[in-house]
């Protein structure tokens, strides 16, 4: 039985969203914001993690949303434009105030290599 001597550390479910939704953000340029079901479907279309963790939604909804109180994931890498619509976290756009100074992008080096150009916008 051989131990492997590296193992690839899981994406952070924050940092799969913020992905998912960028991703959408790239291939439908004119799109404002997106549907909740909409950012968790290209989660699991995109396969980061296999399956999709349980997660994914609930940091849609909650967790990764600025303007909403942090419950308990204090994030600001996406932004409640009305009831279930999400887009990305810009500078500029107002946050829940719990959630000031929290983190906006994924760290690149927390980011599979695939997906660093996102980070570029």
């Amino acid at each position: 039985m051989s131990i492997p001597t590296t193992t690839e550390a899981k994406v952070k479910v924050a940092d799969e969203v913020w992905i998912a939704t960028a991703l959408l953000h790239k291939e439908q340029p004119k799109q404002a914001d997106f549907a909740v079901e909409e950012i968790v479907g290209r989660a699991q279309k995109e396969g980061i993690e296999r399956p999709l963790r349980p997660g994914v939604y609930v940091h849609v909804v909650q967790h990764c949303v600025a303007n909403r109180p942090p419950n308990p994931g204090r994030y600001r890498m996406l932004f409640q434009t009305s009831e279930g619509r999400r887009r990305l976290f810009r500078k500029g756009d107002t946050s829940h105030p719990a959630s000031e100074g929290a983190k906006v992008t994924p760290e690149p080096k927390d980011m599979p290599s695939d997906y660093r150009h996102l980070l570029e916008r």
